[in-house]
Parts: structure tokens; sequence; C-alpha cells
């Protein structure tokens, strides 16, 4: 089994080629713009993935499995820029699906809980998608020509990821990063997520391949948070107090909506690969190890989920 990282410059990409590597498996991963050394260049907006990847690669006789991360995912961008946003995050990206299908290369799909509108909350695989966002009507349309051409393909539907490395840019980064700036955490009035730690996605795709999985699934921490609480915890755990403020959508000013419940039911991957996710716990004490503060004596009690 080998690997092709579409994106492995990202915050997910990077881990799961980093994973596939670590485990033995030849990986080979792709960047737009990144310069980071060791990564084959290949544009989405511009690139076909034959002229990028030696065709040696594909010619081994070793099932090789495509993890598709790339993709143009700020959601005002995506509706702001709608036409180069479709072009690369729905044309191109089915372009890229037929071309590696030519090559018999086994695919991997990120999709998003951003496919659902967020009035419910706890969506399941069985749930019909009814994105809000441009973001989110892109993805559901690779998914449903997924869907419509199966072929072994498999498609993850991810939430919120967060890291435990103050040096990478993901959520817990960005408030670690406005609390020694003496700034508060702003977030979004209502909204509740399943934070899942990127080393649980990255593992969660290297299992889910090694079980020859196909169809569509949801990758999700199976806790469940308030975003308001989440930052709460987060600051107690660091050992920092920082104001934590709540607006709404429309005092962020957004262009295009966010759904406000986008948490996600895994039930049926749990069932499927006995995945065991990371507690956020566990994250925000690594995160604090990581950035070199001192443990303070946190109570356990501020720990309710």
């Amino acid at each position: 089994m080998k690997f092709l990282i579409i994106g492995a410059s990202g915050f997910v990409g990077r881990h799961v080629l980093a994973l596939a590597k670590s485990s033995g498996y030849e990986a080979l991963g792709t960047q737009a713009h990144s310069p980071r050394p060791g990564l084959l260049p290949f544009d989405l907006l511009t690139d076909r993935i034959t002229d990028r990847v030696p065709p040696s690669f594909f010619e081994t006789g070793q099932p090789v499995y495509a993890i598709i991360c790339a993709v143009i995912s700020q959601i005002d961008r995506c509706y702001r820029e709608r036409s180069i946003s479709h072009k690369v995050n729905v044309e191109n990206t089915i372009r890229l699906i037929e071309d590696l299908r030519n090559h018999g290369t086994k695919i991997v799909f990120f999709s998003t809980s951003f496919v659902f509108d967020g009035n419910a909350g706890n969506y399941n695989e069985q749930d019909p998608p009814h994105p809000l966002s441009e973001y989110g009507r892109q993805k559901a349309s690779v998914e449903h020509f997924i869907q419509s051409n199966p072929d072994g393909k498999l498609v993850l539907r991810l939430d919120k990821i967060v890291g435990d490395d103050p040096a990478e840019n993901h959520l817990f980064s960005e408030w670690y990063r406005s609390m020694q700036g003496n700034q508060p955490i702003t977030c979004i009035a209502g909204q509740v997520l399943s934070p899942t730690y990127v080393g649980d996605v990255a593992s969660g795709v290297i299992v889910a391949c090694q079980q020859g999985l196909s169809g569509l699934y949801h990758l999700a921490g199976p806790e469940i948070f308030p975003r308001e609480e989440l930052a709460r915890q987060f600051t107690r755990a660091v050992g920092q107090q920082s104001p934590i403020h709540s607006k709404s959508q429309e005092e962020f000013g957004f262009l295009d909506k966010r759904p406000l419940k986008s948490y996600l039911d895994s039930t049926r991957f749990v069932k499927a690969t006995g995945m065991r996710f990371t507690p956020m716990r566990t994250v925000f004490n690594e995160f604090r190890q990581k950035a070199g503060i001192a443990q303070a004596g946190v109570d356990s009690a501020a720990f309710p989920y």
C-alpha cells in the first residue's frame, strides 16, 4: 500500500503524510504554494496530477491511496471568489478524481460538516445535506459526484480540527496568540462543534485505508462543546486567563453563513474501525507542555466534558 497526499502542506495533509511515512509506507505529498522541501509541486487550479507525479509511482503493483486534502477552505473567500473556488473545489477536484481513477488509484476525499445547515446537530451519514454556504455547496457537489460514481471511493466528513502544537496554525494556537497579546478570545455565539485532534484524523485515514473502507463516514471526536466553553476549558488548561467574548455572525460581518450546530456522529466509523479519539483534555495538556507552560494545578472539575 502506498499513499499520495494531495495538499500535504496544509494542516491535515501534513499530518497524514508524516504518519504514513512513520508507519513504513511509501508516500508522496504535493503542495501548491508553500515552499516545503520534499513535496511535489501541484496546483489544483492549473495542473494535472499525471504531469506532476512520476508514472512509476502508480505502476508498482501496490494499491495506491490518494488522500485529497487540497481545497480552498476559507468560507468567505469561497463566496467572494465563487468562480475560482468552484473551479478548484468542484470542477478540478472531480477532474483530479477521474485522472487518479484512470491509474487505478483508490480515492479518499475529505468533506465537511458544512454540508449541513447546522439547525439540528449530531448529524449522521443518513442525514441529507443542506448546506448554507458556498463552501458547503461545493463540498456537497463533489460528494454527489462520488456517490453517483462510487467505485470504492471513500468520503470522510470532518468537523473542527485542532492540534497540540503552538507552532502550527489551528484554533488553539490562534487562541493562544490572542492570550499572549492580551487580546480577548472572540467566539461565534451559539456555535456547537465536535473538535477533533489532527493526529486522530491522520490515524483514522490510515486505518480506513488499511481496512479497505469505502462509502461515506463521519470522522469526528465524540466530545461536543459550545465554542465558548471549549475556549474556557482551553484557557484553564494552559493556566492563563483571557476574556472570552461572543458575537453573532452578523456582528462578525461574515459574507457567508456558518452552521451553528456542526457536530457529527461518528458512531459508524468507530464501529467499522475501533477508533478511539484523543480527549480534548489530553490535547490541552500536550499543547501546554509544547508551549513550555508550567502546570498550574488545574482542577479536574474544570473539565465537565
